[in-house]
């Protein structure tokens, strides 16, 4: 009956990969195990409950049509999941009395302590990403979606997820080497290593890590510092050490990234997420109000949900700016208020353009686009592309690439050096400050245009 049971498992496996794409199959399906199969009984095993969980929401249309053909009409479907294991206490997993192995020193994660599982807010446009987040979360030593790569545009989670993943990891299993960092914080790093002759002792850091999650990897440009991080990653994947990447897009869609680097993206499991949809956004609003104890009627939720539909920062930023106008003025928050704080804050890519950007500050600070363009050392002229390539970055989150494109094609290190100056100069000079102040409130106001 086993022999039998075990053929007719691996029919039902030959039809599920012809009819389901095979990313689909691969990520879920391959990972299932025949048990036994007895009566009309098959159990199967699998290696956690978000794999069961998953299958049973997504896929279960598919599998139960399979069964059907490869077992009959009678069988029933058992599964045999393994107990969860509760992660040994602090003490337990740091008492090397029992071992010879020598404690690691601590370091700095780099996690974000407001990014977790409970403040993720769940929808449809990120139901795959966050299944596949809570089962490495869940089980770090499975390494069946090794590399994880998040995808989608900026301001929908992406960042909020990956950090959620160290911090669970970090938090439940405390002997594991949790690191999170973004690119161009990876670049600099990278760039110190080798100006100080420590390079090896970098790399070697970097070996260590069991999670390395590394933020924005469409700005990973420079030819060398892709190098160094390829042989991060094969060392790392070779020793089932997890690595979670965000970017803006999908690896097929990546430029300025070696192929060898592409393909290793592709080994575990891409997740999209997509801009949430109106109901997502309902939660999401929910969710922040009452964290921050703020009470919306439901119809200045319902418009702001219809009108802001970029991201979830946007959301939340308008949020944040209702607060403040609800302290300061002591009145009622309703759709006018909104309206009116959602037409200062929120913008689309169709308000506003890099263009607009160039003019503003080159009319305010006395230049033209074209000096700012140029290679020009005069102080007013680098201010005013350092205050230019600033806003381009933190107010439109434009990336390094693309504000390098905007002046003549400078690359990826000018670029950062730039913003690094003009970031030290946003905390000293308060006529610098105010300045930024000044642009930004006219190209919110749509009083500048290059169109």
């Amino acid at each position: 009956m086993e022999q039998i049971g075990m053929e007719r498992w691996n029919t039902c496996l030959d039809i599920l990969r012809s009819s389901l794409p095979n990313k689909t199959f691969d990520t879920w399906f391959s990972p299932l195990r025949f048990v036994a199969y007895k009566g009309n009984d098959l159990t199967i095993s699998a290696p956690n409950v978000y794999v069961h969980d998953f299958i049973e929401e997504h896929c279960i249309k598919q599998f139960q049509a399979a069964l059907v053909t490869a077992f009959g009409p009678s069988v029933r479907l058992l599964y045999s999941i393994p107990k969860e294991e509760t992660p040994q206490p602090k003490s337990q997993l740091l008492d090397l009395s029992k071992t010879n192995e020598k404690p690691r020193k601590p370091f700095n994660t780099n996690l974000n302590r407001n990014y977790s599982f409970a403040n993720f807010v769940e929808g449809t446009s990120n139901k795959l990403a966050l299944t596949v987040a809570k089962a490495i979360a869940h089980n770090p030593d499975q390494v069946t979606f090794n590399p994880f790569f998040i995808f989608g545009p900026s301001g929908i989670g992406k960042t909020h997820l990956a950090n959620a993943i160290g911090r669970a990891i970090h938090e439940d299993f405390p002997d594991k080497r949790v690191l999170f960092v973004p690119v161009h914080i990876f670049q600099a790093q990278y760039t110190e290593a080798v100006r100080t002759g420590k390079f090896n002792d970098f790399m070697a850091f970097y070996q260590s890590i069991d999670v390395l999650i590394i933020d924005d990897i469409q700005e990973l440009v420079t030819p060398k510092t892709q190098q160094c991080f390829f042989h991060i990653f094969n060392h790392l994947h070779q020793n089932q050490r997890h690595i979670i990447i965000t970017s803006d897009r999908a690896p097929s869609q990546l430029s300025g990234l070696e192929e060898r680097m592409l393909t290793r993206f592709k080994w575990g499991m891409t997740a999209e997420i997509e801009r949430p949809d109106i109901q997502l956004r309902k939660d999401i609003l929910r969710a922040k109000t009452y964290l921050d104890g703020l009470t919306l009627d439901e119809s200045v939720l319902d418009y702001i949900a219809t009108n802001v539909t970029g991201s979830v920062r946007e959301l939340e930023g308008v949020v944040n700016s209702l607060m403040a106008f609800s302290i300061t003025l002591g009145g009622e928050i309703d759709c006018a208020l909104a309206a009116s704080v959602i037409s200062k804050t929120v913008n689309t890519p169709s308000q506003i353009e890099v263009g607009d950007v160039l003019i503003a500050v080159a009319k305010h600070m006395g230049v033209t686009r074209r000096d700012m363009a140029s290679k020009s050392r005069k102080q007013p002229i680098v201010s005013a592309r350092h205050m230019a390539m600033y806003l381009l970055r933190k107010h439109f989150n434009l990336g390094y690439t693309e504000i390098g494109d905007a002046f003549g094609g400078r690359d990826h290190t000018t670029v950062l050096h730039a913003l690094r100056q003009a970031e030290s100069r946003m905390s000293t000079d308060t006529a610098w400050q105010k300045a930024y102040d000044e642009i930004e409130g006219k190209l919110t106001r749509g009083e500048v245009s290059s169109r």
